[in-house]
């Protein structure tokens, strides 16, 4: 049998020394370990807040006055500003029959609310008027009109 010497008892002493200290500080030894200590309750997470004005466009502070003069330009704002602000279709330039077949993508693709006929009319009428097919520069015409 082995006999243990000085450095033996030495090389142990410590190594049970470093062991002890690094549990303690890990956590893993508590001077009260008799008593038990249960796990902290799971806190439940909030529900997600639900934004009511998701997938509504910005709110804008256009007015009436905001579009050019013209006839029907009170239709015309109040039918077209409660889903976009004015600048919006102050960006295009179309002619009527381009006017016209937006005013169907946005009843079939955007659920505008349905208009009738005859304002439909009046409001195309303001449209092409108000804002006409632009050129660009060197009098070459829009190639989005084609």
């Amino acid at each position: 049998m082995t006999r243990l010497n000085v450095i033996h008892a030495a090389v142990i002493g410590l190594t049970a020394t470093f062991l002890l200290l690094a549990f303690d500080r890990a956590g893993e030894l508590h001077r009260d370990k008799y008593v038990y200590v249960p796990p902290a309750p799971k806190v439940a997470a909030a529900p997600p807040v639900i934004d009511p004005d998701k997938g509504k466009p910005p709110p804008h502070n256009d007015t009436v006055e905001d579009l050019p003069e013209g006839k029907n330009r009170e239709l015309t704002f109040y039918t077209c500003t409660a889903c976009h602000g004015v600048a919006l279709i102050k960006a295009q330039g179309l002619t009527r029959d381009l006017w016209d077949s937006t005013i169907d993508l946005m009843l079939e693709k955007h659920r505008m609310p349905p208009i009738k006929a005859e304002e439909r009319s009046e409001i195309l009428d303001y449209l092409a008027e108000s804002f006409p097919p632009r050129r660009k520069g060197r009098g070459s015409d829009n190639p989005f009109l084609k």
